[in-house]
Formats: structure tokens, C-alpha cells, sequence
């Protein structure tokens, strides 16, 4: 549910989502698409989702007491705009708000590390001025729904931007505009879908189309670095380019900053985990600067080294200093409790990165493991598949499961999905895997062997638990914790 500013009657709001109006002029406070959530005051979008048609919910929305609707069909004796298309009109209001309110505004898009970097942005920036994208609402539907909770006071706006497919962004960047855009990586998340990843670039920047004339590009993607396999070695350094005054169309080319971010700190023996001191620095022709963080900061996996230079280099762009930055993301506490959130549960540390997974940030993460000496010795992991890799799965499902047979002090995985499951029954057949021992099979969660636990985990151990959204790896972290 969203109010648009100044606009409270059917007849002016139809002239901005150019819309034909039936019936009389009613006045109206709130907009929704849900018709389960209506009151006196609201007025109900229509939109064709995946799984229903709003359209086929108009007169169940007068009927519980919406003033009137918006659709692409009309309601005879019902007051209501009538337009072509329900999305392009959330689309005009979306532009319509970010026209009134006029904030600075961030797009962030990548393959990973999105949601990351949207907190951590927004972290830096002052919370009662700024917007930010909830949870996950990142996708077609979710971005103008974003922009439609602007109010007047609001200078910032962060706008989490996920495509599902080909093509999703390519109205979002017609009707929105941009101050900076922000890359974290492109790798092979969805490319099932995509079917390749000249596809998956084309999609995430397309955005470049919605940056105003003068806005920036912060690329954190297109450098050849931090691939899954420059991540089995111990990176310290992380690269991000920034291209400013960006113009469609111009023969003058864009100035470009090169900037690195060195792990000074961290992996220390008996320390926290993912506290790291970092040390920023620019360099181009003409000048150089330098700064470092004055203490270490909560950052999780090493890759958010990489998210730090970002999220410091986008706020920068929108008008806040590096000192400011750098101080602000030394207080960071990471919120999302499913995306490599570390807890101790007892003497054992969980890592939860049940939120999602992909080939990259799988080997990221067990990269950390094998090098970060202030985790726990001993390594308990569990497994789900990664999904949409289509004709890659088997050879990315092959490395992740050998990347993880090489930790030291591993003392078992457990793996939960058919593609790892047939990669096992493969390898069995061909007598290619010497830790059978190490690997159990899990089809569901109730079949985790429990009364293994207490020789697997007789000492302080990191357990580490990721798979794909679909796996519902989250029900282990609970049944874990309820039995260790």
C-alpha cells in the first residue's frame, strides 16, 4: 500500500498513468494490489502477476470497499481508469514520485553480493533520509514499489535490482533514472535461464540506460578478478573502476577511477572471524589517495572486502566522505541472518548462508574456510544443489564438492538435492572419490543421522550450512540447534 504526493483523485492520477477514466471523479488516500488489504480510502491496482491476474479482482475489491480501480478491463457502473497495460502504470507512478521527490538515487545489480551491498550503503547513509529496497524485493515489481515509498523529505534511494530473465530491466531503465550504478560481479547465477552469460551482462546493463546524464558507474564486475578460480588462492587485493559523467550518445569519453582495497588484518588465530582492516586506495594519472580503516570492521566472508570498496565508493558518489564511510562501515553489523551470518551456538560457530547460492559465492565461502585461521579447526558442512546452472551444473556441482573434500580438519559433508546425489552415485561408479567415508546423503531433512553428531563435533567446529533457495537448507540450522 503507497500514497502518490499530491495526487488524491481519479481524474489527475489518470493523467499521469494516461489512462482513460470511467465514472465519476472519486477521491482516494492509498493505492494497493492486494485486494485482501482495502479500505475506504484506497483506490486497487490490478497487475498480472505469475500467478494471478489482479484484473479478475475488481469487483472483489469495490465489493470489500475500494473507492475505485485501475485495470486493463472496465467495470460497467463502477468508477475506475482503464489502461493498456496495469505494469506500465505502476511503472508511470513510480516515475512519477521519483520526479516529486528528486533523490539521489543508486542502482545495484550483479550476479551476488547485492543485498550485501544495498545494507551496507544503506548503513552509511543517514536512515531517516533515505529509501532501501526490503528483504528481497528487488524484482520487476519490487523496484517501482520501492520508489513508490519515497517521501518528500527523502534525499536517498537504494534500489536493489535482481532480473529473473532477459528483458527485466529493460522498462525499469526506461521509466527510472539513476544517479549511480553499482555492478558487485557477473558470474553463472541463473544461466539455465539466461542461457549464456553474454545474455546475463546484456540484462544487468541495461541499467546504464537509466543513469541521468552525468551519473556514474561504479564496475565491480568486469575486471578479470575473483573468479571461483583466482578465489582458491588467498586474495588480498580487490579492483573496482568508477567512470564518471556518463552520456549516451557523446564522444567525450567518461573519466575513469582505478581503486583497490587491501586486506591489511585479519585471519588472525583466537580472533572473531570476518573482522578485517583494510586499506583503500585511488590511482590515475593525475592523482593518488590513500585511507585505511581505524579499526577493523565485522565484514563476514573475505569477498565483502570487495563489497566495502563498493559500498564506500557508491556513497562517495552520492554525496558522503570517505571518512564518513569508512567510519560508519567500522560500526556494520551484517542484518541478514541467512546470508553467511555467524553465530556461536555453544562452542560451535554456524555459518548460515542458507539465503541462496551459486557457484561463485559457493567458493568463496569455502575458500574462507580453508584460509581464514580464525575459524574453529574442525569443519562439518551441509550441502544443497545449485539450481538454473543448466547444461553447467554437473562440472560447477564437480568443483564445488572437491573444493570441499580438500579442507584440512574436515570431518564431514552432508549433501542434500538430486544433482549432487547423482554426482556422488557417479563417482561411486567410477571409484573417482577417496572420502566416501566423509560424504553422507541426505533426501530429507528429517534423515540427518543425528546420533553422529556427538563424534563429528567433539570439539569446537565451524558448521557451515548453504544451498539454493529451493533446498530450504534453513530447516538444518533449526534442527541443529535444537539438538546439539
Amino acid at each position: 500500500m503507497f500514497e502518490l504526493i499530491d495526487v488524491n483523485d481519479l481524474a489527475s492520477l489518470a493523467k499521469i498513468i494516461d489512462g482513460n477514466l470511467t465514472g465519476e471523479n472519486k477521491r482516494f488516500q492509498y493505492i494497493t494490489t492486494d485486494s485482501r488489504r482495502i479500505n475506504r480510502d484506497t483506490l486497487f491496482l490490478a497487475l498480472l502477476g505469475e500467478k494471478h491476474d489482479g484484473n479478475d479482482f475488481c469487483e472483489t475489491a469495490i465489493e470489500a470497499g475500494a473507492q475505485a480501480y485501475i485495470s486493463t478491463k472496465e467495470i460497467i457502473n463502477k468508477a475506475g481508469i482503464v489502461v493498456e497495460d496495469t505494469y506500465l502504470a505502476l511503472l508511470k507512478m513510480a516515475r512519477y514520485q521519483q520526479q516529486q521527490v528528486n533523490p539521489k538515487t543508486l542502482a545495484i545489480t550483479g550476479s551476488n553480493g547485492k543485498t550485501t551491498l544495498k545494507e551496507m550503503v544503506a548503513h552509511i547513509l543517514d536512515e531517516q533520509e533515505s529509501i532501501k529496497t526490503k528483504d528481497n524485493e528487488n524484482n520487476q515489481f519490487g523496484i517501482p514499489f520501492t520508489v513508490l515509498r519515497l517521501k518528500p523529505e527523502t534525499r536517498f534511494l537504494v534500489l536493489e535490482c535482481g532480473a529473473r530473465k532477459l528483458g527485466d530491466f529493460d522498462l525499469i531503465s526506461e521509466y527510472l533514472k539513476f544517479d549511480v550504478l553499482a555492478i558487485t560481479n557477473i558470474n553463472n547465477s541463473h544461466i539455465e535461464i539466461f542461457e549464456n552469460q553474454t545474455n546475463i551482462i546484456r540484462t544487468k546493463t541495461k541499467l546504464l540506460d537509466g543513469l541521468r546524464v552525468g551519473g556514474s558507474f561504479i564496475d565491480g564486475a568486469f575486471e578479470d578478478w575473483g573468479t571461483s578460480d583466482k578465489l582458491m588462492e588467498m586474495n588480498q587485493t580487490f579492483r573496482v573502476n568508477v567512470h564518471h559523467n556518463l552520456e549516451r550518445d557523446s564522444e567525450t569519453k567518461p573519466l575513469t577511477e582505478n581503486w583497490s582495497c587491501t586486506v591489511v588484518s585479519g585471519h588472525e588465530k583466537n580472533s572473531l572471524p570476518g573482522f578485517f582492516s583494510l586499506s583503500f586506495e585511488q590511482v590515475s594519472s593525475s592523482s593518488s589517495k590513500r585511507f585505511q580503516s581505524p579499526k577493523k570492521m565485522n565484514l563476514g566472508p573475505r569477498h565483502n572486502c570487495h563489497n566495502t570498496l563498493l559500498a564506500i565508493l557508491s556513497a562517495r558518489e552520492l554525496g558522503v566522505k570517505y571518512s564518513v564511510s569508512i567510519e560508519r562501515m567500522c560500526e556494520f553489523e551484517n542484518p541478514l541472518t541467512n546470508r553467511y551470518f555467524l553465530e556461536y551456538i555453544g562452542q560451535h560457530l554456524f555459518i548460515n548462508d542458507t539465503y541462496n547460492a551459486n557457484p561463485e559465492s559457493f567458493a568463496s565461502a569455502i575458500n574462507d574456510l580453508a584460509t581464514n585461521s580464525s575459524y574453529p579447526k574442525n569443519k562439518l558442512l551441509i550441502m544443497g544443489d545449485m539450481l538454473e546452472l543448466g547444461q553447467y551444473s554437473e562440472v560447477e556441482h564437480t568443483k564445488i564438492l572437491q573444493q570441499a573434500l580438500s579442507l584440512k580438519n574436515l570431518k564431514a559433508i552432508f549433501v542434500k538435492g538430486e544433482k549432487f546425489q547423482n554426482l556422488i552415485t557417479l563417482a561411486k561408479q567410477k571409484d573417482k572419490i577417496s572420502q566416501f567415508d566423509k560424504i553422507h546423503v541426505l533426501r530429507k531433512t528429517e534423515d540427518f543421522p543425528l546420533d553422529l553428531l556427538p563424534d563429528l563435533l567433539d570439539q569446537e567446529s565451524v558448521i557451515f550450512i548453504k544451498g539454493s533457495r529451493m533446498m530450504n537448507m534453513e530447516e538444518y540450522i533449526d534442527l541443529l540447534k535444537n539438538n546439539l
